[in-house]
């Protein structure tokens, strides 16, 4: 009798802890520990798949640890299912996914929602205010005049360019510095070469921008530069116009558009500091890893390197013609300025203005340019092989399921202008109109991650192939 009262008190004590647990994991989501709660939201998944409840807490989990696109099947399950919170996780998944209009879709949603109590009425108020400031953000796009491009492989990103004798030297850093890891990027040197520029790492964590003096032969110690430049974040690639003053790098910080973006300062000689940096605006910075930004003025060639739109580990080098001023483009619609700011043409980018007067004075491009009539697919079949039309396949069936994936990539393509046209809309239409967009702009979303799903199958099927049949 003792026994089985033994076994009862046990097998009670553990459904007790299992409750337990599960209460515990959604204490702690109130209270914002994420982390702690996402384990036990994920085994309870398991036991309850279509749980519109258990899908919001682990699809916030997910989004508030890092983790969006994982996320994001199990927020739309749960909006499905009506769950207000739902729609303003989706908010803050579209906002971090750059796609502020679709985030003000779910925001507007959210808030007139009968529902939601006064209290997160505000607080989605303040977020649908960041989702308006980063749309006015996103329309800050300079007018600047592009010439050439050059798609090169990541690993030759900085001995690609060379610069003008005045201008000084850019190499990668860890052909300078042995020591230094390839992953800090560039070092750059003036031209009277008593001092290098470039990023090395912390403690082994975070890239810190640093100084070297030249002593004699050799080099003095790190010198950090102040903590208005240096975060917790990674800095790099530093660049110096020839005054000596103004300083360009990239950073991955906190506030970036997405990845690594470019900033600028100035030093204050009189005081030795440095002036906050200043975030530039679209289209030298982008949602991807913008690199460098280098101006050299005796050439009168400005450079920014980027991997937006380009294939993993290539990069495009842009080359542009330097202004006095900063000019921001007026009259556009969002369609045009968000073109305009993934530089999808550089002949629009030279349109209005007179290149022939704008090019008379400088000397002949370094780089070698990627002219835009060639194709808009590069593919890449290993790191020192790519084809740019079907004609370079050497298989046969390779060839045809490239033909297949080149179709489904311009679908998508396709169907991206038709989605952003759409957002483009709804930001100037009616609320009646607006809810009918709504439907339309989450449908191509919808689509548009699906497909995008399949293209990574399709390129390594294509790629396998060829690989296959040029190792013969």
């Amino acid at each position: 009798m003792k026994h089985h009262i033994f076994l009862l008190l046990v097998f009670s004590i553990g459904s007790f802890i299992q409750a337990q647990t599960l209460s515990q994991a959604k204490s702690l989501y109130v209270k914002g520990d994420y982390q702690k709660a996402l384990p036990v939201f994920k085994q309870e998944l398991k036991k309850r798949p279509k749980d519109a409840s258990l899908n919001l807490w682990y699809g916030a989990c997910l989004l508030e640890t890092g983790k969006p696109q994982a996320s994001l099947p199990h927020l739309q399950i749960a909006a499905a299912e009506k769950l207000p919170e739902a729609d303003r996780y989706l908010a803050e998944y579209y906002l971090k996914s750059d796609a502020p209009d679709t985030a003000l879709i779910y925001i507007n949603k959210y808030l007139d929602n009968p529902r939601i109590n006064e209290s997160k009425k505000e607080s989605g108020q303040v977020l649908k205010t960041s989702i308006e400031a980063f749309i006015e953000q996103s329309q800050r796009v300079e007018d600047v005049c592009f010439i050439d491009s050059i798609v090169v492989p990541k690993s030759k990103l900085y001995s690609t360019i060379k610069l003008s004798t005045e201008a000084g030297r850019l190499m990668p850093a860890n052909n300078a510095f042995p020591e230094i890891p390839p992953s800090a990027g560039s070092a750059y040197f003036p031209e009277r070469n008593d001092r290098a520029f470039f990023a090395s790492p912390i403690a082994g964590n975070n890239l810190d921008i640093v100084a070297r003096h030249r002593i004699l032969n050799d080099w003095g110690e790190d010198e950090p530069l102040p903590e208005t430049i240096n975060t917790e974040a990674d800095e790099c690639n530093p660049y110096y116009l020839s005054d000596g003053v103004t300083l360009y790098f990239a950073s991955n910080r906190k506030g970036s558009m997405g990845g690594y973006d470019l900033y600028v300062t100035r030093l204050n000689s009189s005081k030795n500091t440095y002036l906050l940096p200043d975030q530039l605006n679209k289209p030298f910075n982008s949602s991807a890893n913008d690199y460098f930004l280098i101006i050299d003025e005796f050439a009168k060639r400005g450079y920014l390197a980027t991997d937006r739109n380009q294939p993993k580990d290539y990069v495009a080098i842009y080359t542009f013609i330097p202004s006095r001023t900063k000019n921001m483009l007026i009259g556009k619609s969002i369609k045009e300025l968000e073109d305009f700011a993934q530089i999808r043409s550089i002949k629009a980018t030279q349109k209005g203005k007179n290149l022939d007067s704008l090019l008379q004075d400088s000397p002949t491009p370094i780089l070698t340019a990627v002219r835009e009539n060639e194709p808009d697919i590069i593919f890449v079949i290993n790191d020192t092989l790519q084809y740019s039309k079907e004609s370079d396949f050497q298989s046969e069936e390779a060839r045809k399921e490239y033909i297949s994936y080149r179709s489904t990539y311009q679908k998508y393509a396709k169907s991206q202008i038709q989605l952003e046209e759409k957002r483009a809309q709804y930001l100037q239409a009616s609320p009646e109109v607006q809810k009918q967009l709504s439907a339309e702009i989450l449908q191509l979303e919808s689509d548009i991650l699906k497909v995008k799903k399949e293209l990574p199958a399709m390129e390594k099927r294509v790629r396998n192939l060829e690989i296959t049949k040029i190792s013969k």
